[in-house]
Order: C-alpha cells, then sequence, then structure tokens
C-alpha cells in the first residue's frame, strides 16, 4: 500500500510537470542587413568548336591566356582567380531536316574571380567586351566579410525574437521562461545569394556602386510561467 501511494504521486508530479511544459510562446524574430559591397564577383564562360578536339583545347588554352593577361592588366589578384578544369566532348548542333547532328568538338572552361578595386569596372568590362571569346555568365556584388555581417543578422533576429516574447508575456502578465527551441525559417531568408542588383553605371565617370542586403529569419520558442 506504501508503494502504490508513492507511485500514485510520483504519477501526479510527472502529470503536473507535463502541464507545466505546455506553456510556451512561439515568436518569429526577423532582421536585415543593408550594406555597400566592396568587391564585384564574375564568372566567365569560353567555349571553342573546331573540328578535332586537339585544336578545339589548344584554341581554348589561347583565349584562356588572354582573358589571364587581362586580369592580371586590371590588378586582379591571382588568389582571387579560380579556373575550372575543362570539360571536353562532341558537339551536337541542331538541323531542321536531320535533327540533331554532331559538328566538331567542343572544350569549355569557367573562370570566376573577384574584382575589389571598383574604378577597375569599366577598364575590365570593357576588355572583355572587346572579344567574342568571353562571355560573362555571372557577375554580383558582394562583401569580402560576408560571414562576419551573416552572424550580426542572425544575432539581430535572435535579440528581435527575444524583445517579441518578452512584450508579449508582459502583456499578457505571464513569465517568460527559458528558450525551448530555435528554428530557422530558411523559406525566408536569402542566404545562399548574397548579391544584389542595385548598381550605378551611368557614366564611365563615376565608379560603380552596389548593396548587398543579407535578410535572417527565426523562430523561437520561450517556456512561460
Amino acid at each position: 500500500m506504501k508503494y502504490l501511494v508513492l507511485f500514485v504521486l510520483l504519477l501526479c508530479s510527472v502529470s503536473v510537470n507535463a502541464q507545466e511544459n505546455d506553456r510556451y510562446i512561439n515568436v518569429n524574430g526577423t532582421s536585415e542587413l543593408i550594406l555597400p559591397a566592396d568587391q564585384i564577383n564574375f564568372g566567365v564562360q569560353i567555349r571553342t568548336v573546331a573540328e578535332s578536339l586537339d585544336m578545339s583545347k589548344s584554341t581554348n588554352d589561347k583565349y584562356l591566356g588572354e582573358l589571364k593577361a587581362i586580369l592580371k592588366e586590371t590588378g586582379i589578384n591571382q588568389d582571387d582567380i579560380e579556373i575550372s578544369p575543362v570539360t571536353l566532348g562532341k558537339n551536337y548542333e541542331y538541323d531542321a531536316q536531320v535533327g540533331r547532328r554532331q559538328k566538331g568538338f567542343y572544350t569549355e572552361c569557367r573562370v570566376t574571380f573577384i574584382l575589389k578595386d571598383f574604378s577597375k569596372y569599366y577598364e575590365l568590362t570593357d576588355k572583355l567586351s572587346a572579344s567574342s571569346h568571353f562571355e560573362v555568365v555571372s557577375s554580383g556584388y558582394s562583401l569580402s566579410d560576408y560571414e562576419q555581417h551573416n552572424k550580426k543578422a542572425y544575432e539581430k533576429a535572435l535579440l528581435a525574437a527575444k524583445d517579441k516574447a518578452e512584450y508579449m508575456a508582459k502583456t499578457l502578465g505571464v513569465k517568460l521562461g527559458e528558450v525551448l527551441e530555435i528554428d530557422e525559417n530558411n523559406f525566408w531568408q536569402n542566404n545562399a545569394v548574397p548579391f544584389n542588383t542595385v548598381a550605378k553605371v551611368s557614366t564611365q565617370d563615376e565608379n560603380v556602386s552596389g548593396k548587398v542586403t543579407i535578410s535572417k529569419s527565426v523562430r523561437v520558442k520561450f517556456s512561460i510561467n
């Protein structure tokens, strides 16, 4: 009988604690940092087609050398240049009469680099556009210290969530407790693409300029007493 009473008391205690743990509040915290960009990321593709694979490869190497020379002349640091491995293969074209058919062989490579001196923007783009061998397939503003600002955006979002929860708890006359859960709202934030399209390129007498927006959203679950 004694053990039965102890068991019932323990069961009641667990039930009360479970009910207490059901008292919580969920809030979202958001933040947005809009910062001046200090670099531009470029992606340039070089693709050559020739009758033989050897000819295609040698021509591609020649154009790659020309691009390297342009980047050196423009003051791009070697550490800020990355060259992808080449891809080689048969080149196919579409013919209205016979459909898809092979026509020569192709060699392709991609070069990504970072421009940090914005005063060189027009010189660089003029030289790239002067040759039909280079295709700028991507470009965008970015931050050299992106990770630092990324963390700051998270901190601001978490503090925003805490401030909101404290205000709501105070308004409802309850006391805010410990943090139970923290989740990212990945569907809302734009973490994967830290570039935007804001630019000033009206005349070559002005330097280009742009901004980077870093947005974060978090969900925080607090217990309430």
